[in-house]
């Protein structure tokens, strides 16, 4: 090989890996601000987190002890965090929003929002959005949602039997 062809091979191969590299370097940075901002408002509470999970503009975290949800979530132009006492929560349910697109041949469905909802002992609910189509672009959003509620729904399954009540989900009627 010759020097300018050894020159244009370094350019190119430069020209790929330096974007691949700062991209992921942000995507480090963000991840880390996600958790940091959570691991921020669980220590605030005197929570400890024994599981979370960074996604791209939210953070969402579980103190298995204390039975309390934690949720951190920034934009540009925002920064919500919230609190969930499971002890009060009745239920759980994902909520997908979604509306439908003519097209030339039917119709397509396009999800609008992913929330998990919460249902406490006072009917009251507490959203946590894990989508919004105005916000980013839908990834993975949907199953992180769905296996999050499966953890919680474990810990309300564990306080349901501890108590001996079983109570049927109240998000249908908060909903309607």
């Amino acid at each position: 090989m010759d020097s300018g062809m050894m020159i244009i091979a370094m350019v190119l191969l430069a020209t790929i890996t330096i974007p691949i590299f700062l991209i992921g370097r942000n995507v480090k940075k963000q991840s880390k601000q996600l958790y940091n901002g959570l691991n921020a408002q669980a220590f605030k509470n005197n929570g400890t987190l024994t599981r979370h999970t960074e996604h791209t503009n939210f953070a969402l975290g579980l103190d298995e002890t204390a039975k309390a949800i934690y949720y951190f979530k920034k934009t540009e132009d925002t920064e919500v965090s919230k609190q969930i006492d499971l002890n009060v929560v009745t239920s759980c349910e994902v909520i997908k929003k979604t509306r439908r697109i003519k097209k030339a041949k039917g119709f397509d469905e396009v999800i609008e929002k992913i929330t998990l909802i919460f249902v406490n002992k006072n009917g009251e609910t507490t959203h946590i959005e894990f989508y919004n189509e105005d916000e980013n672009v839908l990834s993975d959003e949907l199953t992180v949602a769905k296996k999050w509620n499966d953890t919680i729904q474990q810990i309300l399954s564990k306080k349901q039997v501890a108590s001996g009540t079983k109570k049927e989900s109240p998000i249908a009627a908060v909903l309607s």
